[in-house]
């Protein structure tokens, strides 16, 4: 209880009060298994987890499909992020400073940039909805949708998001997920139209990064606001490269590599795990390499998605076709 009311002392309205004492009593039930448990859990909506599962349909089930959960990322992401670049709502632990010791610190160092929407809830909404909406199993619905909601319970039981963050971000994902099912439903095979996307994708991406630059904190703003907007630029960027990097890959498939997914099963697993090795390198490697900035948070997010859509592809004609 005392945890709770501490929330009230911070000045702040009555409904983010109620937002923060939800997060002290839900860690008030932490022990050291749950912690371990959702701490995993929550990687299903990291970005990391998102690219295994589109890796795995673009290169080895079906790449039309997987282009397709592509777009709806980047578009989703673009959403999430002119959210939270417009709302700019802090972390629980920036709107409360006395919250601060009771999140998981785990969790805490990939959680940048502003709170609302929940970017992993949204993500873990896209990635396993597409999932369960490839196959169309029963099962696998039931699944994934718990999966989600145990996603989006992680992010407040870590403490890095409220319930307003992660039930704005599983509604954004559910909006966009519904809104192309409904604008490729029957038209699959239109490359015309999953080209036309992919570069309205990259046109927001862009349309966000100018947004960013130009809404840069004046002089006068505390040092929590200016580093915030930092990150926000960051995921931009990426966001942006990433988007380059799809558009230019999508279109050397279109113009030159065509190919095609299907091959032995124990290949799928070679094909597989060589690519997920070269994309983990590119984001680690040049993470290590380079200095962490805008500029070259871009470049690396490009190199991976031009590697993993057009580079590597070129050699599944010659060591990934189909023959045994």
């Amino acid at each position: 209880m005392l945890l709770m009311e501490s929330a009230a002392a911070t000045g702040l309205s009555p409904f983010f009060q109620w937002l923060l004492a939800q997060l002290y009593a839900i860690a008030g039930i932490r022990s050291p298994f749950l912690t371990s448990v959702f701490s995993v859990l929550t990687y299903l909506g990291h970005e990391m987890g998102f690219l295994v599962i589109a890796i795995v349909l673009v290169w080895c089930l079906n790449k039309k499909y997987g282009y397709r959960l592509l777009i709806i990322f980047m578009i989703g992401t673009f959403l999430q992020q002119i959210l939270k670049a417009t709302f700019m709502i802090p972390r629980p632990w920036v709107l409360d400073p006395n919250f601060d010791p009771f999140v998981v610190q785990s969790a805490k160092a990939a959680a940048t940039g502003f709170s609302f929407p929940s970017g992993h809830t949204m993500t873990a909404c896209l990635s396993l909805g597409a999932l369960a909406m490839y196959f169309k199993k029963k099962w696998l619905y039931a699944v994934s949708a718990v999966l989600i909601l145990l996603v989006a319970f992680s992010r407040m039981y870590l403490g890095v998001h409220t319930l307003l963050d992660v039930v704005v971000g599983l509604l954004l994902g559910v909006i966009v997920m519904a809104v192309f099912e409904g604008i490729f439903r029957g038209r699959e095979d239109n490359n015309r139209l999953m080209n036309t996307f992919m570069f309205i994708g990259l046109g927001l991406s862009v349309c966000l990064v100018i947004y960013l630059l130009l809404a840069k904190p004046g002089e006068g703003a505390d040092a929590s606001a200016v580093s915030t907007h930092a990150e926000a630029v960051k995921d931009a960027a990426k966001l942006l490269g990433a988007a380059i990097g799809m558009v230019a890959g999508k279109l050397l498939d279109d113009a030159y590599t065509r190919f095609e997914t299907e091959t032995v099963w124990w290949k799928q697993i070679i094909k597989f795990w060589i690519g997920m090795a070269v994309i983990v390198g590119i984001w680690l490697g040049f993470k290590k390499i380079f200095p962490a900035n805008p500029i070259f948070d871009g470049i690396r997010y490009f190199l991976m998605s031009f590697v993993g859509i057009g580079i590597y592809p070129i050699c599944f004609k010659k060591f990934f076709h189909s023959a045994a």
